[in-house]
């Protein structure tokens, strides 16, 4: 697609503006400040792409353009309304980026085709996905991008990494992990239920010892409390006895001791004729005793209260026969079980015994497996790749080492100082040889005066012309005369020393000439001409050794890149049968943990349903626990009523069954031999009283014969007042017998029998009233704290009892792990679907990786001709396989990485690898313009020519719009198109197009 013109009808500053740029020549266009540049800028864009979301208002244009296939067209925008019409007049309302350049963006336009020079810096654009879709794929890479972002965002609908996420995976894995915290808390209801038993069967033993301590400490309590009641009439007998010792000690008897005596006469008639008449009516009638007309005597409250619960016995009977009832079906229903499970498949045992089972730590076991199975198939599809090695084939002759490559180099430049030395000698001896001999010098003249003053001064001497001193002076001039004659030898000799030396360095030159020589593999050089030949067949052998050095170095790199790859294989081998053994390990601890806790040998994964079919055989086996405690508690009842009934049964003597309906009838019996008792119980009073009658008339009897013996005795007396004396006495004597008798008679009554009135009366005697009071209340205390003991382990017994019902028919962990089996199968259908998106993803990614591996060296083996083309074949371009890494190398092979690039050097590589993209996009998709903006900002002259040269080149075949605001810039580039005899060039001022296009051919 070419622009070929721009109608800005209403846009910015410009009004009804045209402009007809060509289509084969690189077009610049500057504009100062406020000339509307940018706003010709913007116009561009808009048109391709449409106004921008709240920049449509006031604002229409049109634009002509022609495709690749020749079709021209004209686009219009009005404000909101875009269209466009074909040659014959047809219209579209379609965008042109969806219509014909596979869903292009602004953004992506702008980072590729309308460069500006904040666009340039960087390779982030390399590596985005949308780019790389469109620029370094072949066609149809968009459409993958495209397909990939969906997959993504399925793949996000359903899971995002977030603990707070609200993504269906994600809401089930909290609810399932909610669910597991419940069925947890609910698992330990199996604990409390033994934990129940157990208590229940302490507070049953707790109840038992408490009611028989109860029972000891009332029948303590009640005969302390005999005994209390019995200690006033003990103080009364006290004071009786002190009475009657005290009238022992009386010996004066009364005064009308005969008309005692005529009274006691009287008196025994009477008591004779009373005895007589009550004989007769004991005689008349023999006592009965309680237990002959009752056998059971003692046993009537207990067979009262066995009566009255006689209903709840018949109640118990009939709850044991539905019990065991209950107990035969749960039999079947426990045996049948087995078979509705599909781990275990066979009938189950009722009688065998389930223990708890610590299902964490079968969890941590099967995760154990799991995680081995996963390291394991990850360690599978994870198996390196071993590269094969390249067969490099070396020309024999050719230098491979580099110490002999160095040795080389070395009697090359050797060679060459030689032979350049060797020349030098040569002319030096030329040189040499022309020079003329010198014999005598002023050396030798002057050394020949002083031989000649020193001969005459030892003459001088020797004749006496005069003294030391001449002498002296001709020892001086002797010596230097020599020293002079010397110099002068030697200046005569140094043309032959200069010529000898330069013989015998000529000779070793040659030597050291012809040892190099043999050992060059190519031919020497003679002289000094033949060097720039050398010198071409050294350059030609130091790039083949540096060509065969960087493959071997290549290879060195491949072979140690393959070494390291089969390491790496090795080492994963060696991980895979770690791995294996770790696996085989979990497997046996897993399998060792199924028989340990008698469960059927299943893989690990299917725990969950392990757990879920042992739970129902343990709230089944729980629901026998429960009628075989609810039995066992029955027949604990039934053997109460029975021991109950049987201690009444033994005492009738008869041999009877142990019934309730027996029971009933000895109840009945009990009834009626009651009322027969209280007949005779009647008789038996009347007769007690009749003897007790008779008791006391004998009593009487005998105390009128004891009265009238004393006052026979008394009658004896000597005296009158010895007789008054004495029967006072006795009178008083008499009648403290009398209520000793009488309160002695009244203890024997309160104790019931002589055998407990001795007793009674032998702890009376010990005085110890305040112990007794002491323990007596202490009892009391004891025996209320104890009702209330009893009380709280009755209740406490009850709500045991209760509980253990509640735990027996609780049915929620049933519903909560069916739930949690929901949740994993919903989880379960969900992450497939994540992993097939998360497959799908992965495909594409590679699909992309190929596609761009098509185009991708292309569009950067470009990019790299036009950086040779801008900066004159200095540089090189590398980009490594990620594209966020670019590197420069020079004519002499140094790598510089972007931290060193001037910035103008930065430019001119990012203007490229933008450039390549661009024609890249053309060629498989749609050529569209390049716009550039104000990009020679960081550029000296020399690189603005020489981009300006490339661009304009460029542009012969690709529609350009370079925009400048520098007046310079606009020079060069005119100076560049008239080299080149190409390029149009615009000026803008306030809105205005004030210069009109010119090309390099017309007068600029």
């Amino acid at each position: 697609m070419k622009i070929t013109d721009l109608q800005l009808e209403d846009y910015g500053i410009y009004k009804k503006v045209s402009i007809k740029p060509p289509q084969n020549q690189l077009v610049v266009v500057m504009g100062q400040n406020e000339s509307g540049k940018t706003t010709l800028l913007h116009f561009i864009r808009d048109m391709l792409f449409g106004f921008s979301r709240g920049n449509w208002k006031g604002r229409k244009g049109n634009m002509a353009f022609i495709r690749s296939n020749g079709d021209t067209y004209r686009l219009f925008r009005h404000e909101k309304d875009t269209c466009f019409i074909d040659a014959a007049n047809e219209k579209y309302t379609e965008e042109l980026p969806e219509l014909w350049w596979h869903g292009l963006t602004r953004s992506m336009y702008e980072h590729i085709f309308a460069v500006g020079l904040e666009d340039l810096q960087g390779t982030r654009l390399l590596t985005d996905e949308s780019v790389k879709s469109r620029f370094f794929m072949m066609q149809g890479g968009d459409h993958l991008n495209d397909a990939k972002e969906v997959v993504q965002k399925q793949m996000g609908d359903l899971l995002i990494a977030s603990l707070q996420g609200k993504r269906k995976i994600n809401m089930l894995l909290l609810k399932k992990r909610e669910l597991d915290q419940e069925i947890s808390l609910l698992s330990t209801q199996e604990t409390k239920f033994a934990v129940l038993q157990k208590r229940q069967s302490e507070v049953t033993e707790q109840l038992k010892t408490l009611k028989n301590d109860l029972k000891n400490k009332r029948d303590t309590y009640r005969a302390l409390g005999k005994r209390l009641g019995a200690w006033e009439y003990y103080k009364k007998a006290k004071e009786i006895k002190r009475g009657l010792d005290l009238s022992k000690e009386v010996k004066v008897f009364p005064s009308n001791g005969k008309e005692q005596w005529n009274k006691l006469m009287g008196r025994m008639k009477v008591i004779h004729e009373q005895k007589e008449a009550l004989q007769g009516k004991i005689d008349s009638y023999t006592p009965k005793q309680k237990e002959q007309i009752i056998p059971w005597v003692g046993l009537e409250q207990e067979l009262e209260q066995l009566y009255v619960d006689l209903g709840q016995w018949k109640q118990t009977l009939l709850d044991g026969e539905d019990l065991s009832h209950q107990r035969d079906a749960w039999c079947k229903e426990h045996s049948h079980l087995g078979y509705t499970l599909s781990l275990w498949g066979e009938a189950l045992n009722p009688s065998e015994e389930w223990k708890s089972i610590n299902w964490e730590d079968g969890r941590l076991l099967a995760k154990g497996v799991s995680i081995r199975q996963n390291e394991l198939h990850f360690w599978e599809q994870r198996e390196p790749h071993i590269e094969e090695l390249p067969d490099i084939q070396t020309d024999k002759g050719i230098i491979t080492d580099e110490k002999e490559w160095n040795a080389f180099e070395n009697n090359a430049i050797r060679l060459e100082e030689l032979i350049r030395e060797e020349s030098n000698l040569s002319k030096n001896l030329v040189i040499l040889r022309k020079e003329a001999e010198k014999k005598y010098t002023i050396w030798f003249w002057m050394g020949f005066v002083l031989l000649m003053v020193a001969t005459a001064g030892i003459g001088a001497f020797f004749a006496a012309f005069s003294g030391t001193i001449a002498l002296y002076i001709a020892a001086g001039c002797l010596g230097v005369g020599i020293f002079f004659l010397f110099i002068n030898a030697m200046i005569s000799r140094l043309k032959n020393n200069k010529l000898h030396k330069a013989l015998n360095a000529q000779s070793a030159l040659a030597g050291e000439r012809k040892n190099i020589v043999d050992e060059l593999p190519v031919e020497a050089p003679e002289s000094e001409e033949d060097l720039h030949t050398f010198h071409n067949v050294l350059q030609e052998m130091r790039s083949t050794f540096y060509q065969t050095q960087a493959s071997l170095q290549a290879l060195s790199w491949k072979k140690e890149t393959i070494r390291q790859q089969e390491e790496t294989h090795n080492q994963w081998k060696a991980e895979g049968e770690l791995l294996k053994k770790a696996k085989t390990e979990a497997i046996n601890r897993w399998e060792e943990w199924l028989t340990h806790n008698k469960l059927p040998v299943v893989p690990a994964e299917k725990l969950s349903q392990l757990q879920e079919e042992w739970q129902k055989i343990y709230a089944s086996k729980g629901k026998g626990k429960i009628i075989d405690a609810l039995i066992e508690k029955n027949k604990k009842q039934l053997q109460v009523f029975e021991e109950r009934a049987i201690c009444i049964i033994n005492v009738t003597g008869v041999n009877l069954s142990v019934h309730p309906e027996t029971i009933a009838g000895i109840y009945e019996e009990n009834r009626n031999r009651s009322l027969q008792w209280q007949s005779i119980s009647e008789k038996n009073k009347q007769h007690e009283v009749f003897l007790s009658e008779m008791k006391k008339l004998e009593k009487d009897w005998n105390t009128c014969q004891k009265e009238m013996q004393t006052l026979m005795d008394f009658v004896h007396a000597t005296t009158a007042e010895e007789f008054a004396e004495r029967v006072t006495a006795h009178e008083h004597h008499d009648q403290l017998l009398k209520d000793w008798a009488n309160i002695k008679q009244d203890l024997r009554f309160y104790a019931g029998s002589d055998e407990e009135y001795h007793k009674l009366w032998t702890s009376l005697q010990t005085g110890q009233y305040d112990t007794w009071m002491t323990s007596y209340e202490q009892l009391k205390v004891q025996i209320e704290e104890g009702d209330i003991q009893l009380a709280a382990l009755q209740k406490e017994a009850g709500a045991l009892e209760n509980e253990i019902f509640r735990l027996a028919k609780d049915e929620s962990i049933t519903k909560k792990l069916q739930e949690r089996q929901e949740t994993i199968s919903d989880l379960q259908m969900l992450l497939c679907d994540w992993m097939k998106y998360k497959y799908t993803d992965y495909f594409i990614a590679q699909a992309q990786k190929k596609y761009e591996i098509g185009k991708r060296p292309a569009v950067l083996k470009q990019a790299n001709e036009f950086l040779q083309a801008m900066t004159a074949n200095k540089y090189s371009l590398v980009v490594n396989e990620e594209g966020d890494d670019v590197v420069l190398v020079d004519k002499t092979h140094n790598r510089k990485n972007d931290r060193i690039w001037s910035s103008g050097t930065g430019d001119q590589v990012y203007l490229s690898i933008r450039l390549a993209m661009a024609l890249a996009f053309g060629k498989q998709v749609e050529t569209l313009p390049i716009v550039l903006d104000d990009i020679f900002v960081r550029f000296d002259e020399d690189r603005q020519r020489q981009t300006l040269r490339f661009l304009m080149e460029l542009g012969k075949e690709q529609q350009i719009f370079l925009f400048t605001c520098h007046k310079r810039t606009m020079e060069i580039a005119q100076e560049v198109g008239k080299e080149l005899q190409t390029g149009a060039f615009i000026r803008l001022q306030s809105g205005q197009v004030v210069t009109d296009f010119n090309t390099s051919s017309n007068n600029l």
